[in-house]
């Protein structure tokens, strides 16, 4: 019987190969990812599913429910990482009831993963490696006999910590061993840090043996070399690959494979020693690789030859690699030709006659175009994500500069996004992204008045004008208007097929009738305001409008954050920044009333008066019995004070929900009929607060997690995510982007 499709699990660049290897044999591919989107943009891919990733402590149970709730029992699983990879490989026996698996089980497989393993094993079968040194810490490196420089590497790749991302850590003498040990072990464990001799020289004297093995002998294999790799020294990634013949890489890696039994893909690295000749084994990768693709393109398909063991399927003699073909990833390829320029090391000339070699690219491939297009912009969002943001974080007194450069970072890489995916012909190419509608966010509606140059909330309004842009760009995209509470009932009726969108309103400003009433009111579309008790009674503050005002108005102010009062300066506009961001910081680090009183006792020091703030944005009782008469207007709860839920207790809760859900009642007449999420990202609304929702008898909640409504939705009512309209990124096309799911797909 044949495999009805295969699963993916994490990976990027090799994920992708594979995707497109298998999908020219017309595979269904499913890609299962808590990382890189890159491979979901391939039409190629049928279904991305996010999830956690393989050290969750429900990751198995994920990976059994999937099987059920996408239908996926029986397909092929391939673990793309290096986690996933373990995690597969640990439940082997388990998984392989749901799934069909071509991979050992981790009692044979950790000789391969775990490095100091494999060294064993190579010592034991006469395959040379670097000169490795055992340290349990940073105090064993002063009576090490080590030769400099030497390279800090973690056990197994995958994760998040410093050297992981980085892969390897360089130590030019001991003072530097020791530090870097110190951090290291620090992060993943003395045990899991491997301390070996760098071995001089670049890519070009590093091999690759890449293989498809079935139960302890090749199926199909060939070499290849790094021509070029990022950074040029030893590199995180290789950037351009070419075959070439290595017969002492092959005998290195079957006897190394044989020993293990192995089955599955599998990439063996090795680097040539030019002090004494020798080929000295690295690493061992049974996953796909970055550099895959190369594999179609030299002749020798490995991921269609998985695809036919899987299916037991006679794969026939083993195609030979075409020499010479080479792989590249061409943005960082560029970089490192130009490093290697500069050192002297490589020519100009040199480097463009190694582009006429090359068949294969990382992300582009004529047949399937939009992966290379949204390469670039989506690895500029991960290295600011992961690289530029942490490090920015980390330096409370950053300055203007920062912060900045900071703002225009973020708002840069969402607004390359928005522009990528508002192309017509961008989005046309991924209908079904969009999935079945949007539930659109809102705060203020107002118009643009000017005002400070200090303002942090400036992302939660946005102009009348916008909102009816934003109307008109909904039903031209063909979606159907509808309340949120009759959302579940129509995403519920299979012979409905019409797509829908939702607008709702938090916090109640009063500003929502005065000028985005009138507007949804011309065009018929329903809307829901959610409403916050402790605003409308004039009894709890806006903090967040407080703190602004706050920051704005003094040059400092007296403010104790846990460790005793202190006076934060709040004269410049960077200083009013940073003060701002502390502020907001303290409020989801205290007891949040604590935080609130703190807040509002600082801003009454500065003659602000707090509940004045809030009765001129907030309506009042008498306002919302008013509003409540439009049929297109619904009232929803948004808890009594607006705490985050999930810093509360179990009281606490279900006196937030009961009692707002009683008191919205008490202005309208009516009991509402959906809730929103204080501040509603995954912090603040999980599992525990959607129970306690749904208990309460609402049948739909929104979150301000960010996505469309999709097949699954209906899944997790009382979770439904939403699509912000962000007072910074104002434009109809935004909006259609929006609406067309593919923003998503970079996060």
């Amino acid at each position: 019987m044949t495999i009805p499709g295969v699963v993916i699990v994490g990976g990027a660049h090799g994920t992708l190969a594979l995707a497109r290897s298998l999908g020219a044999l017309n595979v269904p591919v499913h890609y299962l990812t808590h990382d890189s989107p890159l491979p979901g943009w391939s039409r190629f891919v049928r279904e991305t599913i996010r999830w956690s990733g393989p050290r969750d402590a429900g990751a198995i149970s994920f990976l059994r429910e999937m099987a059920t709730k996408h239908h996926l029992k029986g397909c092929l699983l391939v673990p793309s990482g290096d986690g996933e990879v373990q995690l597969v490989s640990e439940h082997r026996e388990e998984l392989s009831a749901l799934y069909r698996i071509v991979l050992p089980d981790w009692a044979s497989l950790q000789w391969l993963c775990e490095k100091p393993l494999l060294y064993r094993r190579a010592a034991e079968l006469g395959v040379s490696f670097p000169r490795t040194y055992a340290l349990t810490s940073a105090d064993d490196a002063d009576a090490l006999d080590v030769t400099f420089p030497v390279i800090l590497k973690p056990n197994m790749g995958g994760g998040d910590t410093v050297i992981s991302r980085a892969k390897v850590i360089r130590a030019d003498d001991r003072q530097a061993l020791k530090a870097a040990f110190a951090e290291a072990s620090s992060e993943i464990g003395a045990a899991n840090v491997v301390v070996q001799e760098l071995i001089p020289g670049g890519g070009e004297s590093q091999f690759s043996y890449a293989a498809l093995w079935r139960e302890g002998e090749p199926v199909a294999e060939f070499t290849a070399r790094r021509t070029r790799q990022y950074p040029v020294d030893f590199g995180y990634t290789s950037t351009c690959v070419e075959v070439i013949d290595n017969v002492e890489a092959i005998d290195a890696a079957r006897k190394i494979l044989k020993s293990a039994g192995h089955s599955g893909l599998v990439e063996v690295e090795f680097k040539r020693d030019g002090r004494d000749g020798s080929l000295k084994l690295l690493d061992v990768n049974p996953r796909p690789w970055s550099w895959f693709g190369l594999c179609s393109a030299a002749g020798v398909d490995l991921g269609a030859l998985l695809w036919q063991v899987a299916n037991n399927v006679p794969t026939g003699k083993a195609p030979l690699a075409r020499d010479g073909v080479s792989w590249s990833y061409l943005v960082r390829d560029a970089v490192a030709a130009f490093k290697l320029n500069r050192r002297g090391q490589a020519g100009i000339g040199e480097y463009l006659a190694s582009l006429r070699k090359i068949r294969s690219w990382a992300a582009f491939a004529p047949n399937d175009p939009l992966p290379g297009l949204i390469d670039l912009p989506l690895t500029v969002g991960r290295v600011i994500k992961k690289r530029v943001l942490p490090g920015l974080n980390s330096r409370q007194s950053t300055g203007m500069l920062l912060q900045s450069v900071k703002r225009s970072l973020k708002y840069g890489a969402i607004r390359a996004g928005l522009e990528v995916s508002s192309l017509p012909a961008v989005r046309s190419a991924f209908p079904s992204f969009a999935g079945r509608g949007v539930i659109f966010t809102l705060h203020h509606v107002r118009p643009d008045m000017g005002g400070p140059a200090f303002a942090p909330n400036a992302h939660l309004s946005i102009t009348p004008q916008f909102l009816e842009e934003a109307i008109e760009a909904a039903l031209e995209c063909g979606l159907v208007p509808v309340h949120l509470h009759d959302l579940p009932g129509l995403l519920a009726d299979d012979s409905d097929k019409r797509s829908f969108c939702v607008f709702t309103l938090d916090d109640g400003y009063r500003n929502n009738a005065e000028y985005a009433a009138p507007i949804f009111r011309r065009y018929g579309v329903p809307y829901t305001i959610f409403i916050t008790p402790g605003f409308v009674e004039r009894t709890r503050s806006v903090w967040w409008e407080t703190a602004a005002a706050l920051t704005q108005k003094a040059a400092s102010f007296e403010f104790d954050f846990g460790s005793g009062p202190e006076y934060v300066k709040s004269a410049s506009l960077s200083q009013k920044a940073e003060a701002y961001t502390r502020l907001e910081a303290f409020v989801q680090t205290l007891v949040e009333d604590e935080a609130v009183e703190r807040i509002d006792r600082a801003a009454r020091q500065h003659g602000i008066d707090p509940i004045a703030i809030v009765d001129e944005l907030v309506l009042d009782a008498g306002e919302l019995k008013v509003l409540s008469a439009d049929p297109l207007a619904h009232l929803g709860a948004h808890t009594m004070t607006h705490v985050n839920m999930r810093r509360i207790d179990a009281v606490r809760l279900a006196y937030e929900i009961e009692e707002s859900t009683r008191r919205v009642e008490t202005y309208v007449g009516h009991p509402p009929r959906s809730f929103s999420y204080p501040y509603g990202w995954s912090k603040a609304a999980g599992e525990r607060e959607a129970k306690a929702v749904f208990d309460a008898g609402f049948p739909v909640a929104v979150t301000t997690q960010a996505g469309v409504l999709g097949p699954h939705s209906l899944e997790k009512p009382t979770l439904l995510p939403r699509v912000s309209l962000n007072g910074h990124f104002q434009k109809k096309r935004f909006v259609k982007a929006l609406i067309s799911g593919l923003p998503f797909r970079f996060v």
